[in-house]
């Protein structure tokens, strides 16, 4: 049984590993002459050519930590252990591990031919959001989020949407979809706030 200390420890990782990912790239975007945070990934803070891509990289590496860590305690709450449940476990893992090699190997900046550490990056990070943006869906059969079930679907939906639209605008220069910063950062806010949503109404 967790006890509510315990609960808040593990919610408090979450909560910093949530808040660093958002602000500490909005903090070193202001370093970095000509970056927006509407158009531009925050992978893009971590380049060669960035002026901030040790804070970046650092960042990056501290919220796979932490996410990582959080998992611990969200397997802990589950009182079952299905399918479900390990595939939800897995999500979280993944996405923690792929935010610590996306901060290790930085991407390339643009125009630049493709390098290793790029192609780590890309995997890393790609791999790590696609399983985090299954959770939602893995949640609909979790027992413990029984009562969640309509609001993570919806989660779940939303979720592919943005992820769409961050992928579809990669590259592009003009119109609505040069916004690919806004879809990444719309993506995160949706699987984010899901992640401590089924964290903190959890039933047992």
């Amino acid at each position: 049984m967790v006890t509510e200390t315990v609960f808040i420890i593990f919610l408090t990782i979450i909560l910093i590993a949530v808040i660093g990912d958002f602000m500490v790239p909005f903090i070193i975007g202001t370093k970095y002459p000509g970056y927006s945070h509407l158009i531009h990934t925050v992978s893009a803070l971590g380049t060669s050519k960035s002026p901030v891509k040790k804070y970046e990289s650092i960042n990056l590496i501290i919220v796979g930590i932490l996410f990582t860590i959080f998992s611990i305690g969200q397997w802990l709450l589950f009182t079952q252990k299905n399918w479900g449940n390990y595939l939800y476990l897995v999500g979280l893992l993944i996405f923690g591990i792929g935010s610590i090699f996306a901060g290790l190997y930085p991407e390339d900046s643009t125009g630049e031919a493709e390098t290793v550490s790029g192609r780590i990056h890309g995997i890393a990070s790609g791999i790590g959001f696609i399983f985090l943006i299954l959770n939602p869906l893995w949640a609909i059969w979790i027992s413990e989020f029984e009562h969640l079930k309509i609001v993570n679907l919806i989660f779940f939906i939303f979720a592919i949407l943005t992820f769409i639209l961050f992928l579809f605008s990669e590259k592009k220069i003009t119109g609505f979809f040069k916004y690919t910063g806004l879809f990444q950062r719309i993506n995160m806010l949706i699987l984010y706030g899901n992640i401590i949503m089924n964290y903190t109404l959890i039933k047992n």
